[in-house]
């Protein structure tokens, strides 16, 4: 503690204080982090939902500290047999060789360097790879083998819907105000997009993509039983405000996602579809009502009629394709899609400008995996998904009706993995660490419980069979 707090000093001399007060708070943190894995995981999804917002203080990124706790935390609790250490089963093996693969391309000599050319920005690969992969799969194990007590699912639903109720506040007072009460200040005073609530990911997909996934956590967790009835008025406000949030997006794949979500809600949503319907019912009269607003070029009015995005994204998927012909296997290297687009950049038809999606990153995650991974990259990223998803569907249909841990969670993971693919078809999802980890983690904890349920519900039958034998 000494030495770490010296070396604070030396970097921030002026901050001695705050220094002193950060390095108690978190030797705290991680006493409470190293005993219960589960708030462990807790801090990590905080940190990674505040990475971009936090002031370059510490060393090193809050983030990278609170995976090195949830590692090790996680492995005190196996040493110690108070977690069982799942088996290990195909989407483990697909996973290790993705990140496998990730690795190798990472150590391996490329034609170009890991940078953003237009711009002279480099790229951290390893830091690449850590957010977009490594931290999404390993809470997907420790959602599997960690969440174990619907206290801790239901500890786990209340964060999300915490984070994603922030960044609908957020979203809204960016355009709304009051601008003062905003935090980060880049939110409102240098956005990366003026017209269109980007959050504190700065990001309107990714933003929108946690606004989903809020509403749904609201209408699972307005739908429980019993609790406080203020309770529920929270969660009906966060609801709404999510629902607002993603209006003000103004992103139309957000704005696509949103209403599967809501057309999947009203048919499959079993216990809690009544919310569902609602929003639905409400989409339509909105869009009916302002149909030539909606079909307009006027992105900040509502308008889905823009082609300069689309233009740019044409663009990229030209680029991409001529590219992995090029290099089809393998790829250019990893986090190299910006360089490629610079040095191969191509045009989807002579109706579409030449510079349109020029230099800039993938909008597409797959075909970024495609161009920089090759087809054997994508290969095993698509195999992820398909079992993931596969896993999913099979624990949906086998969790009990009712109860917190039952298919009502199984539609909410189920949900927010279907947003994460719809989403990744414009942005590359790779970049942004916070979407991917708490779906992935929801994915995980969902998974577990299925297992877990298959397991008791079998011993139960095996039960029964032997009773029947005793008294035959």
């Amino acid at each position: 503690m000494a030495v770490v707090l010296l070396g604070l000093s030396v970097r921030s001399p002026d901050r001695f204080g705050v220094l002193v007060v950060l390095l108690g708070l978190g030797c705290i943190l991680v006493f409470v982090g190293l005993r219960d894995p589960v708030w462990a995981v807790f801090f990590l999804l905080i940190a990674t939902f505040t990475r971009l917002a936090l002031p370059d203080i510490l060393p090193v990124d809050p983030f990278l500290i609170a995976f090195a706790g949830v590692i090790a935390s996680v492995a005190i609790g196996i040493s110690a047999r108070t977690i069982t250490m799942p088996a290990l089963g195909p989407v483990e093996a697909v996973m290790a060789l993705y990140v496998v693969w990730n690795i190798g391309s990472m150590v391996a000599l490329h034609t170009y360097q890991a940078t953003v050319p237009t711009t002279g920005e480099g790229i951290s690969i390893w830091r690449f790879i850590l957010n977009g992969t490594v931290i999404p799969f390993v809470l997907y194990f420790v959602g599997r083998s960690v969440f174990d007590t619907e206290a801790s699912v239901r500890r786990l639903l209340w964060l999300v819907l915490a984070l994603s109720g922030y960044s609908a506040a957020v979203s809204i007072m960016q355009f709304r105000g009051p601008t003062s009460l905003v935090w980060p200040r880049y939110i409102v005073e240098s956005p990366a997009w003026d017209s269109r609530a980007v959050g504190i990911f700065n990001q309107p997909v990714v933003n929108g993509l946690i606004l989903i996934v809020g509403f749904v956590v609201a209408m699972f967790l307005a739908a429980q039983k019993g609790g406080p009835a203020w309770r529920r008025v929270v969660v009906v406000v966060v609801a709404f405000a999510s629902a607002y949030g993603i209006y003000l997006t103004h992103t139309r794949v957000v704005w696509l996602a949103f209403a599967l979500v809501l057309v999947g809600g009203a048919a499959c949503a079993r216990g809690f579809r009544s919310g569902f319907v609602i929003g639905l019912v409400v989409s339509v009269l909105l869009v009916a009502t302002h149909w030539a607003t909606f079909t307009s070029s006027d992105r900040a009015a509502g308008g889905v009629g823009s082609e300069n995005e689309l233009d740019d994204r044409l663009n990229t998927i030209a680029t991409s394709l001529g590219a992995a012909h090029e290099r089809p296997w393998a790829g250019w290297g990893i986090a190299r899609f910006a360089a490629v687009n610079t040095y191969h950049h191509s045009q989807w038809s002579d109706d579409i400008p030449w510079e349109r999606g020029f230099g800039i990153a993938s909008h597409l995650n797959e075909l970024g995996i495609l161009v920089e991974l090759g087809l054997v990259g994508l290969a095993l990223w698509l195999t992820v998904l398909g079992l993931v998803l596969l896993r999913l569907i099979r624990s949906y249909r086998t969790l009990p009706t009712d109860g917190l841990c039952s298919s009502r969670l199984g539609f909410v993971a189920l949900t927010a993995f279907l947003v994460l693919i719809v989403t990744g078809l414009t942005v590359d999802l790779r970049f942004f660490d916070f979407p991917n980890a708490v779906v992935m983690l929801l994915a995980g904890v969902t998974i577990g419980w299925a297992r877990r349920y298959t397991h008791v519900a079998d011993a139960g039958a095996e039960k029964d069979r032997n009773q029947e034998a005793v008294r035959t």
